[in-house]
């Protein structure tokens, strides 16, 4: 690997993030064409609908080798990418249309999309982060970590995750005017969606909600899952927000919790303190009737 410039870098950072999209592409469209052929109604003729599908497969599949080679070019990886091509020859005509299938688990596949796939993983660590991005996202953390001194100053009290997440956003836009809502992350079993994705710095914000200890656990256990479903994605920072209306949990007891289970280093979870709107108290015939069930 020759020494790479920092226009190189920044560079091959674009370059990765467009190679995860592509490959992500032809996982939902193997998704989407195993929904077609498994969930099909009894009087559909999926010839010529399926057919169409593959095809677009094969086109989002060479789509991904393409971008691939490019970043490995960008790296000055000639042996991988020479590799890399020997190992894309192997493979036939009908292996770029076909989907194959493992379990109900494990869902549908398609071997070209799967080496591709893997070959990338393995590139994922060379992919140095720019100063600047590194720089912004210090700033992106700062501003979540006060995100309750920012609601509390526009009188903001939410009862609600919507309610921290819609305020969040015109916030986020005034140092990230690129930041979305609800960007796809498609996978082999569904699609899944961070509250927020800012393409350039490579960051997802997943931003949870608890006013009681119970729901607190529970915003954790939640972030767990998302670990497991955002990961291998365009996104290369992962930001769980956790505003709690109590002290029902600690950063030091979430930090370790994280360090226990082995959470992925590019994930980072800020708990914040503010205001919630009070829970409404019942009156006696409601007591009574809670008390009785």
């Amino acid at each position: 690997m020759t020494q790479l410039t920092k226009t190189d870098i920044e560079l091959a950072t674009k370059a990765y993030g467009a190679a995860r999209a592509a490959v992500q592409n032809c996982h939902a469209q193997v998704n989407a064409y195993a929904d077609a052929d498994e969930n099909r109604p009894d009087d559909f003729d999926p010839e010529e609908y399926l057919q169409d599908m593959a095809a677009q497969l094969e086109e989002l599949s060479r789509k991904a080798i393409d971008a691939l080679r490019i970043l490995l070019e960008l790296l000055g990886l000639d042996a991988t990418r020479i590799d890399f091509d020997d190992q894309i020859a192997v493979f036939e005509a009908v292996d770029f249309t076909k989907v194959g299938y493992f379990d109900e688990y494990y869902g549908a596949n398609n071997v070209v999309v799967d080496a591709v796939s893997r070959r990338l993983d393995r590139i994922a660590p060379l992919i140095e982060i720019p100063a600047d991005v590194r720089t912004e996202r210090r700033v992106l953390a700062r501003m979540l970590r006060q995100t309750a001194h920012y609601l509390d100053a526009i009188n903001n009290v939410p009862t609600r995750e919507k309610d921290v997440q819609d305020a969040l956003q015109p916030a986020l836009r005034l140092a990230f005017p690129d930041v979305i809502r609800e960007p796809p992350i498609p996978k082999q079993t569904k699609t899944y969606h961070p509250d927020f994705g800012i393409d350039s710095i490579a960051t997802a914000v997943e931003v949870k909600f608890a006013d009681d200890k119970q729901k607190a656990k529970s915003a954790i256990g939640e972030l767990y899952e998302d670990m497991k479903g955002y990961e291998d994605s365009e996104f290369s920072l992962f930001v769980g927000l956790v505003y709690l209306t109590g002290a029902y949990l600690s950063q030091d007891q979430v930090d370790a919790e994280m360090k226990k289970v082995g959470t992925s280093k590019n994930w980072r979870v800020y708990l914040v303190f503010g205001d919630g709107k009070p829970k409404p108290k019942r009156g006696p015939a409601e007591s009574a009737k809670a008390a009785a069930t």
